[in-house]
């Protein structure tokens, strides 16, 4: 049986522990992943006063059939919690940039709905979106990495995620 160590050192790696070139990936891709979204979440507060998943969740209203989801589709399209998602929801129809409406048949569910306000800052706001999201991560990067990654991402984001509930009780443990 070979030790952990011999295959942290990339020797000859199992499904027990990540070999080194795994746990270099992983890291970096985590890393990367953390800086380019909080760099451009810093310009986006600078020039618009708004954070990358609150941009986020109106570029995904826009797009939506009669610009309006879900709360709870809209935090998964954002890879937000629940609870994070109503919140932004909130701070965009305090700002008047979204308006909720209860669905029909279901007292407990909510529609994010972009009003015409919303759609008129998000289009204000999209070259300073575009321009911090090429400064921090497609200006390092030839369109063929680009691609790669792209495809890649998609296949990681389309993975089956954990029961969110497990998830919940952990945190609250922890």
């Amino acid at each position: 049986m070979e030790s952990r160590l011999q295959s942290r050192t990339g020797t000859a790696a199992t499904d027990e522990v990540l070999s080194v070139e795994e746990e270099a990936f992983f890291d970096a891709f985590l890393g990367a992943a953390m800086t380019v979204q909080r760099n451009v979440t810093a310009d986006l507060l600078q020039e618009q006063n708004s954070t990358l998943s609150e941009h986020n969740a109106l570029r995904h209203l826009a797009g939506a059939p009669d610009h309006r989801m879900r709360i709870n589709e809209l935090a998964t399209a954002g890879f937000l919690s629940l609870s994070r998602m109503s919140r932004i929801v909130e701070k965009l129809e305090k700002q008047g940039l979204v308006d909720r409406a209860q669905v029909e048949n279901d007292r407990r569910g909510w529609y994010a709905v972009l009003t015409a306000q919303g759609r008129e800052w998000l289009e204000r706001s999209e070259q300073s979106y575009a321009q911090s999201v090429r400064r921090h991560a497609l200006c390092m990067l030839d369109p063929a990495s680009v691609r790669v990654l792209t495809a890649a991402a998609r296949r990681l984001a389309a993975l089956p995620e954990p029961d969110r509930a497990m998830l919940t009780r952990h945190m609250r443990v922890a």
